[in-house]
């Protein structure tokens, strides 16, 4: 599930091996949140279950749990760096070292209203050999873990889950979303080299910074396409529901993108009365925004110092990214290339689904396959050891 400030979607799919199959989608209007933070448990509970419910009735399976994706201003990275002693006299690195390098890692001194979100593992150091991604196995007296931090608000965290146990779904993980939008968008050589994320919600825009495979920093700025949508309804003087369909039939970057000539019927607040705006006139309004939210974006970049760092440029994603004419109008202004990111990593997707407003939801599932195929693969490796010991048992007493 995502859970967005202006709306919530869910997906589901089943796995077969490699093979992930999409079942469905939905979304519903999200209502109890503001700028990705919860401001009403009843309202976002009712919300996540209009969403599952649809969801059911679509699917036909009952939904106990689920991993939810959220965002939030509180959230930021920290990393981390951890050195401990192989204890194995044999010095061969054991899983019980993995984690005792893993919950040093973890000792951070936060204040008192924050807490960790999750730990991405970037690389382990075996001995001065950097660049190991599993040490286990291997042979050295001194292990060292570099890792990124994910830290939030204790309370946004609370009352997600709070919202959650409200309607009895049980939270099997909960994960920021830019990590669940770069798992449907981006490549693993644009995440080795270097890219910046920029995911624009309905009420947050989050940028990231990945190289060397794995997250470096992030920020969540509190605009999003709400910000458009609401600059639109004051100037035309209409609903926002008005105004947000205006910027998605007729929404452009910039003015030079609109044709003078194309007019477009607006109605009142009321949405009795309607009269006519010119496409031109829209697209200024809308530009207006377009430029400072590109101007904070660029702000994130300097002050992650990273513009020289990113072979791979932008990536833009989220609903927002879906105004015509926003990824040019950045690549223009920060002098990078910019592209629309699509959940292109699941394969086989219906065209009616691959939009970038469904990058995280299904960012969601293809991280949750993930994680069951190395499960399998744990489980596996474990029955065939009992296995092997059953089979040398009976021949030792044939």
């Amino acid at each position: 599930m995502d859970i967005g400030t202006s709306s919530i979607k869910a997906a589901m799919a089943e796995v077969h091996g490699q093979d992930v199959h999409l079942l469905g989608i939905t979304e519903v209007p999200s209502f109890g949140l503001r700028k990705g933070s919860i401001i009403d448990i009843e309202s976002t509970a009712k919300s996540i279950d209009n969403c599952l419910s649809e969801l059911e009735r679509l699917t036909g399976i009952e939904i106990y749990s689920a991993l939810l994706g959220f965002s939030g201003v509180s959230i930021s990275v920290v990393n981390n760096h951890a050195v401990i002693a192989v204890a194995n006299p044999t010095y061969e690195i054991t899983q019980e070292d993995k984690e005792r390098v893993l919950n040093s890692a973890r000792n951070l001194s936060l204040p008192l209203d924050k807490a960790i979100i999750q730990i991405i593992e970037r690389q382990y150091i075996v001995d001065n050999y950097d660049g190991v991604k599993d040490p286990v196995g291997m042979v050295g007296s001194r292990l060292e873990a570099e890792v990124s931090i994910v830290v939030g608000a204790i309370a946004a965290i609370q009352n997600l889950q709070r919202s959650a146990n409200r309607i009895n779904l049980h939270v099997d993980n909960l994960m920021y979303t830019a990590l669940l939008g770069a798992e449907s968008v981006l490549t693993p050589s644009e995440m080795e080299m270097g890219v910046v994320l920029v995911d624009i919600g309905g009420g947050t825009t989050e940028v990231t910074h990945f190289e060397e495979g794995s997250v470096l920093q992030t920020s969540v700025l509190p605009i999003g396409g709400e910000y458009i949508t609401k600059d639109l309804a004051i100037v035309l003087r209409t609903s926002m529901e008005e105004a947000n369909r205006i910027k998605e039939r007729h929404g452009v970057a910039s003015p030079d993108m609109a044709k003078s000539d194309l007019m477009i019927n607006v109605h009142n607040i009321q949405g009795k009365d309607a009269r006519e705006v010119s496409q031109q006139v829209i697209a200024e309004i809308i530009s207006a925004r377009v430029i400072e939210m590109t101007e904070l974006i660029y702000a994130e970049l300097k002050q992650f110092q990273c513009l020289n760092r990113m072979p791979g440029g932008i990536v833009l994603t989220g609903g927002g990214a879906e105004l015509v004419g926003f990824a040019d109008i950045m690549e223009e202004y920060i002098s990078v290339p910019v592209r629309l990111g699509l959940p292109e990593n699941m394969k086989g997707l219906p065209t009616d689904f691959n939009r970038p407003q469904n990058a995280v939801v299904l960012g969601g599932i293809l991280y949750s396959a993930r994680q069951r195929a190395v499960k399998h693969e744990d489980t596996s490796r474990i029955f065939g050891l009992i296995d092997r010991i059953t089979y040398w048992l009976k021949d030792l007493f044939r």
